[in-house]
């Protein structure tokens, strides 16, 4: 039994020793900063930010039967504000022709950007090692749960979704690509810049050149960095390659890893889910139609959504479900769901 819910502030130090797993720029291994996303979190889940551009949302992955937090992912409602741009560089092409000499030139060159008006980012996605390689597919079930939530929410998100991928890092975690950009231009190194721009990014809007960067002044083996995914962070590409997502020559100025986006009406399981009634539990002896998440939201403080793995079947606006621990959704017939259809008839497997 695998439940997936928000997350709280009791979560903080199971959420923390989680993060140090990973220790990302949406989940840094800090328990200041944690604590001031998890009420981020339980505020944006609470309605009380009118605007999309306040809004974070935090989901936990739960193991009720051995009272473990196992994994947590986050939605950015809006990912570049006024307050706050996302920056990136523009992976680019400039043509240089010499009639002299008859020589053309294709150069590649890394253009600094910022963006006040930004799209929805999903990120922050972490798992338990003990729980990589479970049957149930733990991470794309995390995965997933955010694209559940969009899907019964659209008017809550931007009309865009993007995913920032991990790139080939050095074995101390270092990035080639800023030794040769980013600390000429700083002075800092790729750890210390990193932790900074997590509060502040004003340092690399003043130190960083406003005009193109050509990469050919860069060492082959760091061009051949820029826009790639690293080995460990492959399976995620595939999976959002497989629902709609694709590189968009944007690439983050510390690491180079690259940008993934799709439309968010364009996004499979986004445009899959939908809202449903449950009509009670499916008979453990009838034959379901497919495997599905679903989700369904709480008018209580202490609780706002619950999401679980669930075999169903749906007929007209209704639908019935089974699995394991589903009092835990103290669901009851006539309740709205959400539902996110993994599989079933008709449809492309998703799982």
């Amino acid at each position: 039994m695998i439940l997936m819910r928000e997350v709280k502030p009791a979560d903080l130090e199971r959420l923390y020793l989680l993060a140090q797993r990973l220790n990302t720029l949406n989940l840094p291994a800090d328990r200041d900063s944690l604590q001031s996303i998890i009420q981020k979190s339980n505020d944006s889940f609470g309605g009380r930010y009118a605007s999309i551009k306040d809004r974070e949302y935090v989901f936990v992955m739960f193991d009720p039967k051995e009272d473990r937090l196992i994994g947590s992912c986050l939605i950015i409602a809006q990912h570049g504000t006024f307050e706050r741009p996302s920056v990136y560089f523009q992976v680019r092409k400039q043509q240089m022709y010499s009639s002299t000499i008859a020589r053309h030139f294709i150069h590649q060159t890394l253009q600094l950007t910022f963006d006040y008006d930004g799209p929805t980012e999903i990120g922050g996605l972490i798992l338990d090692p003990d729980y990589r390689g479970h049957a149930l597919k733990l991470g794309k079930l995390l995965s997933f749960v955010r694209f559940l939530y969009i899907g019964m929410h659209p008017d809550w998100f931007r009309g865009e979704i993007v995913a920032e991928l991990l790139p080939p890092l050095a074995d101390d975690g270092g990035s080639d690509l800023w030794d040769y950009l980013g600390h000429n231009f700083t002075g800092l190194d790729y750890l210390a810049a990193d932790r900074m721009s997590r509060e502040n990014i004003e340092f690399i809007r003043s130190l960083f050149p406003a005009t193109p960067l050509y990469t050919s002044l860069l060492p082959e083996r760091v061009r051949d960095l820029i826009g790639q995914v690293g080995p460990k962070t492959k399976p995620v590409e595939k999976m959002l390659r497989d629902i709609g997502f694709r590189y968009n020559d944007h690439i983050d100025p510390f690491d180079g890893g690259p940008t993934f986006t799709v439309p968010t009406d364009s996004c499979v399981p986004v445009a899959r889910t939908r809202r449903v009634t449950y009509s009670g539990p499916l008979d453990p002896d009838a034959p379901a139609q497919g495997r599905a998440l679903i989700g369904y939201e709480y008018d209580d403080p202490e609780v706002r959504f619950r999401a679980a793995f669930v075999d169903y079947t749906i007929e007209a606006d209704s639908a019935r479900v089974r699995g394991d621990g589903l009092d835990k959704l103290l669901l009851e017939p006539g309740a709205p769901l959400g539902i996110l259809p993994l599989t079933g008839p008709g449809l492309s497997p998703l799982y």
